[in-house]
C-alpha cells in the first residue's frame, strides 16, 4: 500500500520559525496519531513572487501563508495567493499585530488562521486536517450547485430549442445534428465559439471591445449552410462549458456560464434569422 501523504507549501520570511514549524512537521512523521497521514512534504519559499513561480509548476494539498512578506503586505497577499491557487485550501500565519488581517482573511476565503506566538505542533496538525476536511466539503457542495445550474439552464435551452425553428423550417430544410453527421466540423466550430466566447469575457475583464455580433453572424451563416438547428447550438454551448469550466472555482465558473448563455440565445437568434426568408419560401 503507498503511503500517504501531505504536500504543504509555507510561505514565510522569518527563518525562526520556518524552522520551528519544519521541526514540527518532522515529528509528526515519527509519530503514529491517526489525526494525519505519516509523511508530510514541505515546501517553503520566502517571497510571494517565489510561491506563484512554485505553485505554476507543482501540486499542493495545502497552503500555510505569512501576510506580511518582503514583496507583499497585508490582505493583498492572500488576495494574490487566491487568484493563482483557488483550488488549495489556504491557512494564514499572524503575527499578533496581523490578527486583524488574518481575520479578513478568513472572511475572504481563507480557512483558518493561527496566531504564530499560540501555536505548537498539536494545534498546526488539527488546523490543517480541518481546513481539508472543509475545503473538501466546499468543493463537493460547490459541484453540486454548479452540476445543478447546468441541469437547468440545459432544460431552458433545450425548451427554447424545440420552438426557434418553425416547423416547416426543420422538416423541409433537411435539418441534421452537427455533432453526430459532421463531427470535425463540430469540433471546428466549438473551437469558433470558443473564441468568441473568450473575448466576450475578455471584453467584461479588461475594457476592450471586439466585434462580437459580425462574428456570431457568421459562425450562424456557417450553421446554416450545414443545415443544422438550435439543438446544435445547445451542443455547441455544452461542449464549451466543458472545456472552460474549473473545478472548484464557483465565482470564475458564474462568469463564464453567464456569458456563454448570453452568447448562446444570441446565437440563435441570429440561426432563426438566417433560416426564416426559407421558413416563408423565400430564396434567401
Amino acid at each position: 500500500m503507498t503511503e500517504q501523504s501531505i504536500r504543504v507549501l509555507l510561505i514565510e520570511d522569518d527563518p525562526g520559525f520556518a524552522s520551528l514549524l519544519e521541526e514540527w512537521l518532522a515529528e509528526r512523521g515519527r509519530t503514529h496519531s491517526t489525526i494525519l497521514p505519516s509523511r508530510i512534504l514541505l515546501t517553503q519559499v520566502s517571497h510571494l513572487s517565489h510561491a506563484l513561480e512554485t505553485l505554476e509548476n507543482n501540486a499542493f494539498d495545502i497552503l500555510l501563508i505569512d501576510l506580511n512578506l518582503p514583496d507583499s503586505m497585508g490582505l493583498e497577499t492572500f488576495e494574490r495567493i487566491r487568484h493563482h491557487a483557488a483550488t488549495y485550501p489556504v491557512i494564514v500565519l499572524s503575527g499578533l499585530d496581523d490578527e486583524s488581517l488574518a481575520i479578513q482573511a478568513v472572511r475572504s476565503g481563507a480557512q483558518d488562521y493561527l496566531v504564530k506566538n499560540h501555536t505548537d505542533g498539536n494545534l498546526l496538525f488539527r488546523s490543517i486536517w480541518h481546513a481539508m476536511e472543509r475545503h473538501a466539503l466546499k468543493v463537493a457542495l460547490e459541484q453540486m450547485r454548479e452540476a445543478e445550474r447546468r441541469e437547468r439552464e440545459n432544460r431552458s435551452l433545450e425548451r427554447l430549442s424545440d420552438r426557434n425553428l418553425s416547423r416547416v423550417a426543420s422538416e423541409f430544410l433537411g435539418i441534421q445534428e452537427l455533432k453526430r453527421d459532421h463531427q470535425e466540423r463540430f469540433q471546428l466550430l466549438v473551437a469558433r465559439f470558443g473564441t468568441v466566447l473568450d473575448q466576450q469575457i475578455h471584453m467584461r475583464t479588461h475594457k476592450v471591445v471586439y466585434n462580437i455580433s459580425d462574428e456570431l453572424k457568421q459562425v450562424a451563416a456557417e450553421l446554416g449552410y450545414l443545415r443544422c438547428g438550435p439543438r446544435d447550438v445547445v451542443d455547441l454551448y455544452q461542449a464549451i462549458l466543458e472545456k472552460r469550466e474549473v473545478p472548484g472555482v464557483p465565482l470564475k465558473n458564474e462568469a463564464i456560464h453567464e456569458e456563454c448563455r448570453y452568447l448562446a440565445f444570441e446565437l440563435m437568434g441570429r440561426l432563426v434569422s438566417y433560416y426564416r426568408p426559407y421558413a416563408m419560401g423565400g430564396d434567401g
